[in-house]
């Protein structure tokens, strides 16, 4: 019984923080990023977010992964067998932080602004 008292504790915590995430409460993972020298697409697609590279073919899904172990808003790609390809937000706003390659290489990110 306790198992599955905490699997719905576990399932409502990641319900309601997302929830937070997709409506805009702090900032939204969503958008054209600047990282490094490139940049990328980034749209929310049912629990995941898909980020489309301008230089690269196809694209690539991030999880939200909170209380990370990265610190901060992290967005991680399914673990490679060197580590994590990983967004790192260092504000609530999403609007900057690090792109950190499963190779350990760093890029700066940052959110570009909608032409309005």
């Amino acid at each position: 019984m306790k198992t599955a008292s905490l699997r719905l504790i576990a399932f409502f915590t990641l319900a309601v923080s997302f929830t937070a995430l997709a409506i805009g409460i702090g900032g939204e993972f969503e958008g054209t990023y600047q990282v490094g020298r490139t940049t990328c697409t980034v749209r929310p697609i049912k629990m995941a977010f898909e980020v489309q590279w301008t230089k690269g073919k196809g694209s690539t899904v991030f999880f939200y992964e909170s209380d990370s172990r990265f610190g901060g808003h992290t967005y991680v790609l399914e673990e490679k067998p060197d580590g994590f390809d990983r967004f790192v937000f260092s504000d609530e706003r999403l609007a900057s932080g690090v792109f950190i390659r499963s190779d350990g290489t760093r890029y700066s990110v940052k959110k570009k602004e909608r032409n309005r």
